[in-house]
């Protein structure tokens, strides 16, 4: 069962490809890898994913966001009940543990889980969802938002900088939350983030910064000009529910300028594979980036890039380690010993969103 998190509001006119879909792994070989992913890192007793392989601790804050998304890739794909039931386990696990989420210093870390609460809200129409996701969302607006540097939202309580890595989520979600509580002044919200991130933290060429803030030195209005995979992904994200709901042309050209450019220059190979970006928060990055490009490809009718993420999937694939199905933090190598859960989630993503689809039972 193929998912799409919504509808254009608007009536668009829809291209269809006649082209034969090519997928990396067979359906059975997916559902072979996110149960092999579970047994290895899911204790289904007490409803939480363990960080590693020892399962001596629990994965962290935002990496359980990660997961819990890919949980609901491989309900996208095969409708299955007892994913769905996963869904709700994750969840109840992970607000027993952390029931206040505003203690959380990091806002973007709130914001991954209020883009998931969105998501499994679409998928199981529970309520405590929708509303989770709008607590969230109001929370970080409401107290970190400015003027200073131009508009945007503070990364962290100490307000020293503002990222990307929270400000596209944050569109993300006010999108979303725009459609499902029929508000428009989410709308509003989020096509005014955008308008400051695209101002401020990019260059015109698809390139996407990581911030803008006070440097080491003191320095203020420093802006980082380095990019990262999750950051690209998710301005995608936002920038396609945006021409989504307003049909404005400008929106989807910045989601292909953006996928382009990180083809072109966030890839190593030959064969365009997405670069390792560490074992720490970076193992979680290329995930985040792969599913906002199957929106892109899929929502938006771009199938020029599909044979680049299946060509991804494909490399992954080929250097999981073992018949554990674990992914490394580096896709065009064999995985390594020492795999967390969220680096080998973020490779069970890729493969998850370009496998073809299971029937539902």
């Amino acid at each position: 069962m193929t998912s799409r998190f919504f509808k254009p509001l608007l009536l668009l006119v829809v291209i269809t490809t006649t082209a034969t879909r090519c997928f990396a792994v067979t359906p059975k070989e997916a559902d072979e890898a996110f149960d092999a992913f579970n047994k290895t890192f899911w204790d289904a007793k007490e409803k939480v994913v363990r960080k590693d392989l020892r399962g001596e601790t629990k994965a962290d804050f935002w990496f359980t966001a990660q997961i819990w998304d890919v949980v609901m890739d491989q309900y996208d794909r095969t409708g299955d009940p007892k994913v769905k039931q996963q869904i709700d386990d994750l969840y109840d696990g992970f607000v027993r543990d952390n029931p206040d989420w505003t203690k959380n210093k990091f806002n973007d870390d709130i914001m991954w889980w209020a883009i998931a609460c969105t998501r499994a809200y679409k998928i199981t129409s529970n309520e405590r969802y929708l509303t989770k996701a709008k607590e969230s969302f109001d929370f970080v607006y409401d107290n970190f938002l400015d003027d200073k540097y131009g508009g945007g939202l503070y990364w962290i309580n100490e307000r020293t900088s503002k990222n990307t890595c929270l400000n596209a989520p944050a569109v993300i979600a006010a999108v979303r939350l725009s459609v499902l509580l029929k508000d428009p002044s989410y709308l509003e919200k989020a096509k005014s983030l955008f308008a400051w991130q695209k101002k401020t933290l990019t260059d015109g060429t698809g390139k996407i910064f990581d911030s803008i803030g006070r440097d080491k030195a003191g320095n203020d209005n420093h802006v980082a000009k380095f990019s990262l995979t999750y950051n690209q992904g998710t301005y995608i994200g936002a920038a396609v529910l945006l021409y989504q709901q307003t049909n404005d042309q400008t929106y989807l050209d910045d989601a292909i300028k953006t996928a382009q450019w990180t083809k072109n220059h966030l890839c190593r190979t030959e064969e365009r594979i997405l670069q390792p970006e560490g074992s720490g928060d970076g193992g979680a990055f290329k995930g985040i980036f792969v599913r906002y490009m199957k929106l892109l490809i899929e929502d938006c009718n771009r199938e020029e890039f599909r044979p680049w993420m299946v060509t991804n999937a494909n490399a992954a694939w080929k250097n999981k380690r073992g018949n554990l199905y674990l992914f490394g933090e580096d896709w065009a190598q064999p995985a390594g010993r020492r795999i967390q859960s969220h680096t080998s989630a973020s490779g069970l993503a890729v493969v998850l969103c370009f496998t073809e689809a299971t029937p539902s039972p």
